[in-house]
């Protein structure tokens, strides 16, 4: 079936040594160019995994952008969802870093803590990557697919006044917004879905856009027509995200 294809993409198995941070004056580099899937970095007292992409189109003299994607539930991970995002390419071309944080249990957030063990994740992570590279403060953005959509969500939610915006592929939000997103800054959303998704109905999406619209979200909504629950490859997803971003710093 058409929705399970991305789940079946084998992980890349490609690997390089661990960047190092080189230099730290105002006009130095800082950090190293390449593809380093084995990252580590302690949080909650665990270790957990990300893979980091940092293309040689990223200056490292000067504060580059940033962009976390969450992967789905079950075999997604952060190997599998390269393969069928083609997300790299995406930061090749626009010249961006790229992390793939891996979640525990193949699952993300759902209970409090695993949520709160989760935030603590990205909270590590986005400290970790800071120090070895000139990160932009103004343009850290999440995204997500499926349960990684959900999280993504999440993160901007509880994380408002660090990501700039947020995006979310086939991933509504989740019952922490039960009553309301709530969030402490109005920060700016996408929302894409197919409207033949039979894992996660499209109704979900559409009741996500009113909601944040509600509270005064700027939300850019796309729906895919005959789209199961699967990468939007055949939509030109991957730009329409990056214009959203790219169009969205945190002011």
């Amino acid at each position: 079936m058409r929705h399970i294809l991305p789940l079946l993409v084998l992980a890349c198995g490609c690997s390089r040594p661990a960047p190092v941070v080189v230099g730290g004056g105002d006009d130095e580099p800082r950090g190293a160019h390449g593809t380093f899937p084995d990252e580590a970095v302690n949080a909650a007292g665990k270790s957990r995994a990300f893979r980091l992409v940092v293309p040689a189109s990223v200056d490292l003299r000067a504060p580059a952008p940033l962009v976390v994607a969450f992967h789905g539930m079950l075999i997604d991970s952060k190997d599998v969802m390269p393969r069928y995002t083609k997300l790299d390419d995406l930061a090749a071309a626009k010249g961006f870093v790229l992390v793939y944080p891996e979640a525990n249990g193949k699952a993300w957030g759902l209970l409090p803590d695993k949520v709160s063990a989760d935030l603590a994740f990205f909270d590590a992570l986005l400290a970790d990557v800071r120090a070895k590279y000139r990160i932009d403060p103004a343009r850290v953005y999440v995204l997500g697919m499926s349960n990684g959509g959900y999280f993504a969500h999440l993160v901007a939610r509880e994380r408002a006044h660090t990501v700039a915006a947020c995006a979310a592929h086939s991933g509504p939000l989740g019952l922490e917004t039960l009553l309301g997103v709530r969030a402490a800054r109005k920060f700016p959303v996408m929302i894409v879905h197919g409207d033949r998704d039979p894992v996660l109905s499209v109704a979900f999406a559409r009741e996500n856009r009113d909601k944040y619209a509600r509270e005064g979200h700027e939300v850019k909504y796309v729906e895919v027509p005959g789209l199961g629950h699967e990468w939007a490859t055949g939509a030109g997803i991957n730009e329409q995200l990056w214009e959203f971003f790219a169009g969205h710093p945190k002011k």
